[in-house]
């Protein structure tokens, strides 16, 4: 990549993460050498990561052995093993009551976003997403040249179903939600989403970020994908990067109808093993599926830790929504300060979001990192 392309690149990245409501790693590269933690165990001198909701336990036990056991295969592709990238779609799809033909893998859920994205936004068709949200396909389909449609969350921060219904037309190409959403960590009641989904997708393709569903009690009851099962025309995008834990091994998966999503792999993919997750990522999601408990454990410790910030955010009378998720959206009146403050104690985290400038959102870190952050947030010293 030449100096001049790079420098392309980087700014559109910048610009991508500005509007994502992130700010990158390198910011920290002067101030601390570029070292970013070894463990999951963070030390004092370290950055705090409470950017990216990432699961700060880090991978299950069972997810290291496999690991350890697979390694000496890396000079391999992930396929013909027992391992392979059949039999994780095949165990997706019989989780979810589903075919393998109902199931893309892809890097994370990231890359199926954008490949739903340039699906359904290459010819300049309208795309509406809520705001604020996790908005990859809203983001790259502007770049594409797609009308995007962003309708703003209600007064309760939930997404406004009726007003995004309202703005379908005849251009219409998708409709996307995120539930719980990303960054208000707020959630659609199931039966009210299904009947909107059942409703709304004989007028367009739907699809549902699914990312953080995991953190919900009776998670599988309340996913979209039962839809699929339906004949209906949705798609459900997942990744192994949060409370799985795995987001350095990029894995994820879009399921939808076998019809489109045989369309979107002959487009994206070719089928070839070049394009496919690799063998430690597909070998890890294959056992993270089957270990519930570790799953248990991390929703149970992402409650405690909630609870534990809810608290400090009331003795320092910030407003603040009760998240779903692993990550909590809360009011610091002046976001650009709360983040120079920020910086200057090496924490990251998300926030300024063009409808809610002055909210932030924080990951649910180790008890270590919460403390730290609580202890730099005492006094309001930003404001």
């Amino acid at each position: 990549m030449d100096t001049t392309n790079r420098r392309q690149w980087l700014k559109k990245s910048l610009a991508t993460s500005a509007a994502l409501g992130l700010f990158p790693l390198h910011a920290f590269s002067e101030i601390n050498n570029g070292h970013y933690g070894t463990d999951n165990t963070s030390k004092k001198n370290d950055v705090k990561r409470l950017l990216y909701n990432e699961n700060h336990l880090g991978p299950s036990k069972n997810v290291e052995r496999i690991i350890k056991q697979v390694i000496s295969r890396s000079n391999r592709y992930a396929t013909f093993y027992e391992y392979d990238a059949k039999t994780l779609k095949q165990l997706i799809a019989k989780q979810e009551g589903l075919k393998p033909e109902n199931v893309l893998l892809g890097h994370g859920s990231f890359e199926p976003l954008i490949w739903a994205a340039t699906h359904f936004g290459s010819k300049g068709e309208q795309i509406i997403v809520p705001s604020p949200t996790f908005d990859v396909v809203g983001l790259f389909a502007k770049k594409i040249g797609a009308k995007v449609t962003p309708v703003e969350v209600d007064l309760d921060f939930r997404m406004n179903l009726t007003e995004m219904e309202a703005r379908i037309s005849a251009d219409t190409s998708l409709l996307t939600l995120c539930n719980p959403n990303n960054p208000t960590g707020t959630i659609v009641e199931t039966e009210k989403l299904k009947s909107f989904c059942r409703l709304v997708s004989d007028k367009t393709t739907v699809l549902i970020d699914e990312a953080y569903i995991h953190y919900l009690n009776s998670w599988r009851s309340k996913s979209m994908a039962s839809l699929i099962a339906e004949g209906k025309n949705v798609l459900v995008t997942r990744t192994f990067s949060k409370i799985y834990a795995l987001a350095g091994l990029r894995i994820g998966f879009i399921l939808g109808p076998d019809t489109l999503i045989a369309e979107m792999e002959k487009k994206f993919t070719l089928g070839f093993p070049g394009n496919m997750p690799n063998s430690l990522s597909v070998a890890s999601a294959i056992t993270a599926l089957q270990d519930d408990l570790f799953l248990e454990i991390s929703r149970n410790k992402n409650i405690e830790i909630q609870h534990t910030f809810y608290n400090e955010l009331d003795t320092l009378g910030l407003n603040y929504i009760r998240s779903k998720a692993n990550f909590v959206y809360f009011d610091v009146k002046d976001f650009k300060a709360y983040k120079e403050l920020m910086l200057k104690n090496k924490i990251l985290l998300a926030g300024g979001w063009p409808t809610k400038s002055n909210w932030a959102r924080v990951t649910m870190g180790s008890e270590n990192d919460m403390s730290f952050l609580f202890d730099k947030m005492k006094g309001k010293k930003w404001l």
